[in-house]
């Protein structure tokens, strides 16, 4: 590239050329690249300012002054073809740029500082003095935060990020009813294997959270860069086949617990529930997301509270829980597989190693990395504890009068003689905050990893028009979600084999997870240790012995 040498660079600006800016993100890595489309002249025919259009469906149209201009580059011979304009621009300028709309940059004052500006500085005059008083102070560094300050906060609240919300957002809607299936079905028989999988889930958690913090990458990008772009493929599409099952299923719960409220068929919400989802989740940033979650997820106590006064023997409960019981019966096969999909999801560790990617922590490396590690066991455990109590509750209730599930209305129906008519409306209130809370996690955990294996920017930290290739496949996959759940299919059944589905496409991740962790080249210094690699390697042979299982089943025709 050959740079233009001249005092006044904005005169080579054309209509085309592509903006980048010193610092801050245009979007100049995206699908789609920020151009030149006007040039505004003076009276004198010198350019004054000129405009910027980036994106295609999610479009922003800047204006930036002529004095931002840094330099201009051109390809040489090129006989007029549009060329590169790097203009002067802050990340945190950028940042503050509305998600939509028309914007212009300020000018600067100056360029560069001569004598009068250096004595202006120094020497306090009347317009210097009006200068600093204007300038807000620069934020602190958290590092060099006083001590007082930085013990005044909640470290609880510092602590959880996405960790937590990965742990609580496992437990959507779908989550819910294969829980629930489960428990209506076998009673209190795998509770066992849900204590089980807490510590197991902690190792892929934690193991994800380290992928993330060490690479600065998310897990198709690593997959990409590292091992290949068909190995990326397969992984993004292992994520899309359970994702898209697990949205539409999630649509069509939130659905029917307002369908428990409102008594409106569950079909008339969808809609309206799917496109305000995707509103929130593409014009909210990563920080707004996180405290609406950590809101929500709120509703969990519910569950709870209902098992406690469901009766439950909890005698047989602790039995069950720390004596497994084993049947090889299809129906309590696939629940199994349910269950460990529900907890244990792919969608989950894409987002881990995305959401780490993006939380910001300061300190060293292994002190960021126990932050993640309290994090993350503040999601396994609360998640974890408010699945245990689901199938408490369900055991209680419908497995001893030998009920099962055929809508959302059962479950919650079944609870009215214990809790009264206050039964089918918590219910459905944790029906309803449980898919809000991960129908946001799974969108964009699909378009993590769709981004990552053609290796376009990907983050919800980032504006539409910033990363556009990245929102386009989170926009899709809306689309195409809540075109299923038009599809009319069972829902109880939709959302319990879209767990099963989860089940049985998690193993290979994981087993990918093995690789990438212990990979010297990729983690350095920071390689899984002896423990994880334990709890990975147990996760792996415990779901490929479950899906190996469920598949017998299913060959033998004990499947139905």
């Amino acid at each position: 590239m050959a740079k233009k040498q001249r005092p006044d660079p904005e005169q080579d600006i054309e209509a085309g050329m592509v903006v980048e800016a010193t610092k801050g993100d245009l979007g100049e890595d995206d699908v789609s690249k920020p151009k030149v489309t006007g040039v505004v002249e003076d009276r004198q025919g010198n350019v004054k300012k000129f405009e910027v259009e980036k994106g295609v469906v999610f479009k922003k149209k800047l204006e930036i002054p002529a004095d931002r201009v840094q330099a201009v580059e051109q390809e040489p011979g090129t006989n007029g073809q549009p060329g590169k304009v790097i203009v002067d621009a802050g990340k945190q300028e950028i940042a503050d740029l509305a998600p939509v709309g028309e914007e212009a940059l300020a000018p600067e004052k100056r360029h560069k500082e001569d004598i009068l500006d250096r004595v202006e500085r120094t020497i306090p005059t009347a317009e210097g003095l009006r200068e600093l008083e204007a300038s807000p102070p620069p934020p602190a560094d958290e590092e060099q935060a006083p001590a007082s300050t930085r013990g005044s906060r909640n470290i609880f609240l510092r602590v959880l990020g996405p960790g937590f919300l990965s742990g609580m957002a496992g437990n959507d809607s779908s989550a819910v009813t294969s829980y629930s299936v489960d428990g209506a079905t076998n009673g209190y028989a795998h509770l066992w294997l849900l204590l089980l999988s807490t510590p197991l889930y902690q190792s892929v958690q934690f193991a994800c959270a380290k992928v993330g913090r060490v690479t600065q990458k998310g897990l198709a990008d690593v997959l990409r860069e590292h091992y290949s772009r068909g190995v990326a493929i397969i992984a993004a599409c292992i994520l899309i086949l359970a994702n898209m099952a697990l949205i539409a299923a999630d649509l069509v719960a939130v659905g029917s617990g307002l369908e428990l409220i409102t008594h409106i068929s569950w079909i008339w919400f969808v809609l309206p529930v799917g496109a305000s989802l995707w509103y929130i989740t593409v014009y909210r940033n990563f920080e707004a997301l996180k405290k609406i979650f950590i809101a929500m997820s709120l509703v969990f106590v519910v569950y709870i509270i209902t098992a406690i006064f469901s009766g439950a023997n909890w005698g047989a409960v602790l039995l069950h829980t720390f004596v497994p019981q084993i049947d090889f019966g299809f129906a309590s096969i696939s629940s199994a597989v349910a269950l460990l999909g529900a907890t244990i999801s792919p969608y989950t560790m894409f987002w881990q190693v995305q959401g780490e990617k993006e939380e910001k922590r300061t300190g060293s490396t292994r002190k960021q990395l126990r932050e993640a590690g309290l994090d993350i066991a503040s999601g396994v455990v609360s998640g974890n504890l408010v699945s245990f109590f689901i199938i408490v509750c369900t055991a209680a209730t419908l497995y001893a009068h030998h009920q099962g599930i055929q809508t959302a209305a059962d479950a919650a129906k079944a609870l009215q003689p214990l809790l009264g008519p206050f039964a089918e409306y918590l219910f459905a209130i944790g029906f309803i905050g449980a898919g809000i809370v991960a129908i946001p996690v799974l969108l964009a955990s699909t378009s993590y990893a769709i981004a990552g294996t053609f290796g376009w920017p990907a983050g919800l930290s980032k504006k539409p028009w910033q990363n556009e290739g990245f929102y386009l496949i989170l926009s899709a996959c809306s689309i195409i979600s809540i075109g299923i759940a038009f599809l009319r299919i069972d829902p109880i059944q939709l959302m319990f084999w879209a767990n099963v589905l989860n089940g049985v496409l998690a193993p290979p991740l994981v087993v990918y997870l093995i690789i990438i962790g212990n990979n010297r080249k990729i983690m350095g210094e920071h390689r899984l240790n002896l423990i994880t690699n334990i709890g990975m390697v147990l996760t792996a042979l415990v779901m490929f012995a479950a899906t190996i299982l469920l598949f017998y089943g299913l060959a033998t025709g004990k499947g139905g």
